[in-house]
């Protein structure tokens, strides 16, 4: 299965500015969501976008997979530095 035939350049600039809102409406997990689902989607949801795009699109899509997980973990680490020069401000 090739991302580029179920979505497009217009989804992912949606998933990596808006994930919680991307995720809501832009797909049908939310349908599928456990209880550690709905915990990833309000804590940390690009995550969650990584951990999808890695089974649905891992073997087929590799450089979509490692920019996905890239945001997400560059967004985890800037969010964290902000917060620690507020606190010491």
């Amino acid at each position: 299965m090739s991302f580029w035939h179920h979505h497009g350049a217009i989804f992912l600039i949606c998933a990596a500015l808006f994930p919680r809102l991307t995720l809501l409406f832009g797909t049908g997990l939310p349908a599928i969501f456990g209880v550690l689902g709905w915990i990833g989607w309000l804590v940390l949801p690009r995550f969650i976008i990584a951990y999808y795009a890695t089974v649905a699109y891992g073997s087929t899509n590799p450089f979509l997979v490692a920019v996905a997980w890239v945001i997400a973990v560059a967004c985890l680490l800037g969010s964290g530095g902000e917060t620690a020069r507020r606190a010491s401000a």
